[in-house]
Protein backbone atom coordinates (compact mmCIF):
# COMPACT_ATOMS: atom_id res chain seq x y z
CA UNK A 1 0.00 0.00 0.00
CA UNK A 2 1.24 3.46 -0.94
CA UNK A 3 0.00 6.12 1.51
CA UNK A 4 0.19 9.82 0.67
CA UNK A 5 0.39 11.87 3.88
CA UNK A 6 -0.09 15.64 4.02
CA UNK A 7 -0.57 18.09 6.89
CA UNK A 8 -1.04 21.70 7.91
CA UNK A 9 -3.01 23.48 5.19
CA UNK A 10 -3.98 26.43 7.42
CA UNK A 11 -6.60 27.57 4.94
CA UNK A 12 -4.09 28.23 2.15
CA UNK A 13 -5.29 28.00 -1.45
CA UNK A 14 -1.68 27.23 -2.35
CA UNK A 15 -1.91 24.17 -0.10
CA UNK A 16 -4.98 22.94 -1.97
CA UNK A 17 -3.22 23.27 -5.32
CA UNK A 18 -0.21 21.42 -3.96
CA UNK A 19 -2.45 18.62 -2.72
CA UNK A 20 -3.88 18.18 -6.21
CA UNK A 21 -0.38 17.91 -7.68
CA UNK A 22 0.60 15.21 -5.20
CA UNK A 23 -2.64 13.29 -5.78
CA UNK A 24 -1.91 13.25 -9.51
CA UNK A 25 1.20 11.16 -8.77
CA UNK A 26 -1.05 8.36 -7.54
CA UNK A 27 -1.59 6.63 -4.20
CA UNK A 28 -3.62 3.82 -2.66
CA UNK A 29 -4.66 5.80 0.40
CA UNK A 30 -4.69 9.48 1.30
CA UNK A 31 -4.19 10.85 4.83
CA UNK A 32 -4.81 14.48 5.85
CA UNK A 33 -3.25 15.17 9.24
CA UNK A 34 -5.05 18.26 10.46
CA UNK A 35 -5.06 22.04 10.43
CA UNK A 36 -7.14 22.17 7.28
CA UNK A 37 -8.30 25.64 8.38
CA UNK A 38 -6.63 28.51 10.19
CA UNK A 39 -8.97 28.86 13.18
CA UNK A 40 -11.96 28.16 10.94
CA UNK A 41 -14.52 28.51 9.67
CA UNK A 42 -15.05 24.75 9.31
CA UNK A 43 -16.58 25.22 5.84
CA UNK A 44 -13.10 26.10 4.54
CA UNK A 45 -12.35 22.39 4.65
CA UNK A 46 -15.08 21.60 2.11
CA UNK A 47 -13.01 22.92 -0.78
CA UNK A 48 -10.16 20.58 0.20
CA UNK A 49 -12.49 17.64 0.67
CA UNK A 50 -14.09 18.13 -2.74
CA UNK A 51 -10.65 17.63 -4.29
CA UNK A 52 -10.14 14.59 -2.12
CA UNK A 53 -13.53 13.17 -3.14
CA UNK A 54 -12.60 13.51 -6.81
CA UNK A 55 -9.44 11.46 -6.23
CA UNK A 56 -11.55 8.37 -5.56
CA UNK A 57 -9.12 6.72 -3.12
CA UNK A 58 -9.69 5.73 0.53
CA UNK A 59 -9.13 8.88 2.60
CA UNK A 60 -8.78 9.50 6.32
CA UNK A 61 -8.72 12.90 8.00
CA UNK A 62 -8.10 14.10 11.53
CA UNK A 63 -8.53 17.74 12.60
CA UNK A 64 -5.69 19.84 13.92
CA UNK A 65 -5.50 22.11 16.93
CA UNK A 66 -6.18 25.14 14.70
CA UNK A 67 -9.42 23.61 13.41
CA UNK A 68 -12.64 24.36 15.32
CA UNK A 69 -14.24 21.23 16.74
CA UNK A 70 -17.26 21.80 14.47
CA UNK A 71 -15.07 20.63 11.59
CA UNK A 72 -15.86 17.07 12.69
CA UNK A 73 -19.34 17.54 11.24
CA UNK A 74 -17.82 18.48 7.88
CA UNK A 75 -15.51 15.46 7.95
CA UNK A 76 -18.50 13.23 8.77
CA UNK A 77 -20.42 14.73 5.85
CA UNK A 78 -17.67 13.61 3.47
CA UNK A 79 -17.21 10.25 5.18
CA UNK A 80 -13.52 10.80 5.99
CA UNK A 81 -13.53 11.47 9.74
CA UNK A 82 -11.01 9.28 11.61
CA UNK A 83 -10.98 11.22 14.90
CA UNK A 84 -11.42 8.73 17.73
CA UNK A 85 -12.11 5.92 15.27
CA UNK A 86 -10.61 2.83 13.72
CA UNK A 87 -11.14 2.04 10.02
CA UNK A 88 -9.67 -0.68 7.84
CA UNK A 89 -8.37 -0.88 4.29
CA UNK A 90 -7.65 -4.50 3.50
CA UNK A 91 -5.56 -5.92 6.32
CA UNK A 92 -4.36 -2.51 7.52
CA UNK A 93 -6.14 -0.72 10.37
CA UNK A 94 -6.06 3.07 10.68
CA UNK A 95 -6.65 4.75 14.03
CA UNK A 96 -6.89 8.51 14.39
CA UNK A 97 -6.84 11.32 16.92
CA UNK A 98 -7.21 14.99 16.07
CA UNK A 99 -6.35 18.15 17.98
CA UNK A 100 -3.20 18.43 20.04
CA UNK A 101 -1.93 18.31 23.56
CA UNK A 102 -2.18 21.64 25.40
CA UNK A 103 -0.34 24.64 23.91
CA UNK A 104 0.41 28.15 25.25
CA UNK A 105 -1.79 29.61 22.50
CA UNK A 106 -5.29 28.46 23.51
CA UNK A 107 -6.06 27.04 20.07
CA UNK A 108 -9.55 25.67 19.31
CA UNK A 109 -8.89 21.92 19.51
CA UNK A 110 -6.67 20.99 22.45
CA UNK A 111 -6.78 17.97 24.76
CA UNK A 112 -5.14 17.14 28.06
CA UNK A 113 -2.77 14.18 28.15
CA UNK A 114 -5.41 12.23 30.09
CA UNK A 115 -8.02 12.98 27.41
CA UNK A 116 -5.60 11.86 24.68
CA UNK A 117 -4.96 8.64 26.54
CA UNK A 118 -8.69 8.00 26.97
CA UNK A 119 -9.54 8.81 23.34
CA UNK A 120 -6.87 6.45 22.01
CA UNK A 121 -7.94 3.69 24.38
CA UNK A 122 -11.56 4.05 23.24
CA UNK A 123 -10.69 3.79 19.53
CA UNK A 124 -9.99 0.07 19.65
CA UNK A 125 -8.65 -1.80 16.67
CA UNK A 126 -8.34 -5.49 15.99
CA UNK A 127 -4.77 -6.25 17.07
CA UNK A 128 -4.49 -8.88 14.34
CA UNK A 129 -4.47 -6.07 11.81
CA UNK A 130 -1.40 -4.09 10.94
CA UNK A 131 -1.84 -0.66 12.48
CA UNK A 132 -1.28 2.88 11.20
CA UNK A 133 -1.63 5.65 13.81
CA UNK A 134 -2.65 9.11 12.59
CA UNK A 135 -2.44 11.97 15.09
CA UNK A 136 -2.08 15.68 14.45
CA UNK A 137 0.24 16.00 17.45
CA UNK A 138 3.58 14.17 17.31
CA UNK A 139 4.88 11.85 20.01
CA UNK A 140 6.97 13.54 22.69
CA UNK A 141 10.76 13.41 22.65
CA UNK A 142 11.33 12.60 18.99
CA UNK A 143 12.86 14.33 15.97
CA UNK A 144 9.40 15.34 14.78
CA UNK A 145 8.20 17.30 17.83
CA UNK A 146 11.11 19.68 18.35
CA UNK A 147 10.60 23.43 17.87
CA UNK A 148 13.37 25.80 16.79
CA UNK A 149 14.44 26.47 20.39
CA UNK A 150 15.16 22.75 20.75
CA UNK A 151 12.20 22.12 23.08
CA UNK A 152 10.08 19.00 22.62
CA UNK A 153 6.37 19.87 22.51
CA UNK A 154 4.71 16.59 21.50
CA UNK A 155 2.31 14.41 23.44
CA UNK A 156 3.58 12.01 26.09
CA UNK A 157 0.36 10.00 25.86
CA UNK A 158 0.83 9.49 22.11
CA UNK A 159 4.39 8.35 22.73
CA UNK A 160 3.18 5.91 25.39
CA UNK A 161 0.58 4.51 22.99
CA UNK A 162 3.23 3.96 20.32
CA UNK A 163 5.58 2.26 22.79
CA UNK A 164 2.80 -0.07 23.90
CA UNK A 165 1.09 -0.85 20.57
CA UNK A 166 4.06 -0.52 18.19
CA UNK A 167 2.07 0.43 15.07
CA UNK A 168 3.79 0.02 11.71
CA UNK A 169 3.82 3.77 11.24
CA UNK A 170 2.82 6.91 13.13
CA UNK A 171 1.83 9.87 10.94
CA UNK A 172 1.74 13.33 12.53
CA UNK A 173 2.08 17.04 11.80
CA UNK A 174 1.62 20.13 13.98
CA UNK A 175 5.28 21.11 14.47
CA UNK A 176 6.09 22.75 11.14
CA UNK A 177 9.84 23.01 11.66
CA UNK A 178 10.18 19.35 12.65
CA UNK A 179 9.53 17.79 9.25
CA UNK A 180 11.26 14.46 9.20
CA UNK A 181 11.36 10.74 9.94
CA UNK A 182 12.19 8.97 13.20
CA UNK A 183 11.63 5.61 14.90
CA UNK A 184 10.30 4.42 18.24
CA UNK A 185 11.02 0.74 18.57
CA UNK A 186 9.54 -0.91 15.47
CA UNK A 187 7.36 2.12 14.67
CA UNK A 188 8.30 4.47 11.84
CA UNK A 189 7.31 8.07 12.68
CA UNK A 190 6.72 10.59 9.89
CA UNK A 191 5.98 14.32 9.95
CA UNK A 192 5.50 15.31 6.27
CA UNK A 193 5.77 19.06 6.89
CA UNK A 194 3.48 21.81 5.61
CA UNK A 195 1.53 21.07 2.44
CA UNK A 196 1.30 24.86 2.00
CA UNK A 197 5.07 24.84 1.39
CA UNK A 198 4.87 21.96 -1.06
CA UNK A 199 5.80 19.23 1.42
CA UNK A 200 4.29 15.76 1.79
CA UNK A 201 5.38 12.20 2.52
CA UNK A 202 4.92 8.80 0.94
CA UNK A 203 4.74 5.66 3.06
CA UNK A 204 5.01 2.17 1.58
CA UNK A 205 3.62 -0.77 3.56
CA UNK A 206 4.55 -4.15 2.13
CA UNK A 207 4.28 -7.76 3.23
CA UNK A 208 7.74 -8.46 1.91
CA UNK A 209 9.87 -5.71 3.40
CA UNK A 210 10.04 -3.20 6.23
CA UNK A 211 7.70 -0.22 6.09
CA UNK A 212 9.47 2.71 4.43
CA UNK A 213 8.89 6.45 4.14
CA UNK A 214 10.06 9.14 1.76
CA UNK A 215 9.70 12.89 2.23
CA UNK A 216 8.32 14.60 -0.89
CA UNK A 217 8.65 18.16 -2.14
CA UNK A 218 7.20 19.96 -5.15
Amino acid sequence: MKILAVADFHGSSNAENNLSKFIERGCDCLVLIGDLTDFGPPEVAESILERVKAAGVPTFVVPGNCDPKQILQVLDKYGVNLHGKCEKVGDIAFIGLGGSNLTPFNTPFELTEVEIQEELAAARCNTENRLVLITHAPPYGTKVDQIEEGIHVGSKSIRQYIEQKQPLVSLCGHVHEARGVDELGRTLIVNPGQISKGFAAEVIISNKRKTSARLLEL
